[in-house]
């Protein structure tokens, strides 16, 4: 019986590509996962320098330096473009680093979004002249800041679809003021969780309907039957 060396030789070329390949996709899986933990790591990094108590002193000098309390009606404190708050650039500084991260591919934009946007966008936003007017002598400093900002803002309004509002309108100056207030009365501790949020407004809704539920009963005058409560 002759051995048909061709086919033989078809079969073992085509074990050597199924195996080349599934060996390349086995290490692109591996880089994979090593780039979400570096990711990650990095994540952790910053969130940690944000949270350290010299760059909380930073965001309070900055929060000190925009408020006006000289009155019970609390305001921005103006400024000229050509003299800007001095305290605010070691802020923008730390997110223009946060956004050459992700433009290397140090950091998921997600994660940032996840992370620092309810922070950065208000100082953002308040700033927004020092980083986006041609008249500033910052404009060419904050690039990737810029295009960072106009992804996460893309996320957030993903995440907004029900609310037909103009983005930058939530940003108003009460809201700026806001931050700025909570910047100064939190010592930088993180804002509550948005689910405990969620769950503190929905036992207060149930509480509002089971309160609406409930006839008012003449003083004195038992309810029906069926309406009293169920004895011992």
């Amino acid at each position: 019986m002759s051995v048909d060396w061709n086919a033989v030789q078809a079969v073992a070329t085509s074990i050597l590509v199924l195996t080349s390949v599934g060996a390349i996709a086995y290490a692109g899986l591996q880089l994979r996962h090593e780039r979400e933990y570096r990711s990650v790591e990095n994540l952790e990094k910053q969130l940690s320098f944000f949270l350290s108590e010299s760059f909380v002193a930073g965001r309070r000098r900055l929060a000190v330096a925009r408020l006006d309390t000289t009155s019970e009606d609390i305001k921005l404190q103006p400024w000229e473009l050509d003299c800007p708050p001095v305290s605010a650039f070691e802020i923008l500084d730390f997110y223009e680093h946060l956004a050459l991260l992700v433009k290397k591919g140090h950091l998921e934009l997600y994660d940032v979004w996840h992370t620092f946007y309810e922070w950065a966008q208000p100082v953002y936003v308040d700033m927004q002249a020092v980083i986006e007017s041609p008249d500033s002598m910052y404009f060419d400093h904050y690039n990737d800041l810029q295009s960072m900002m106009r992804r996460m803002d893309e996320i957030q309004l993903r995440r907004m679809h029900k609310q037909n509002a103009n983005h930058w309108a939530l940003w108003t100056p009460e809201r700026i003021i806001e931050h700025y207030r909570y910047e100064l009365e939190s010592g930088g501790r993180p804002r509550r969780n948005r689910r405990a949020v969620a769950r503190t407004v929905a036992r207060e809704m149930v509480k509002e309907i089971q309160h609406a539920e409930q006839p008012d009963w003449p003083e004195g005058a038992a309810p029906p039957e069926g309406d009293r409560p169920a004895g011992p």
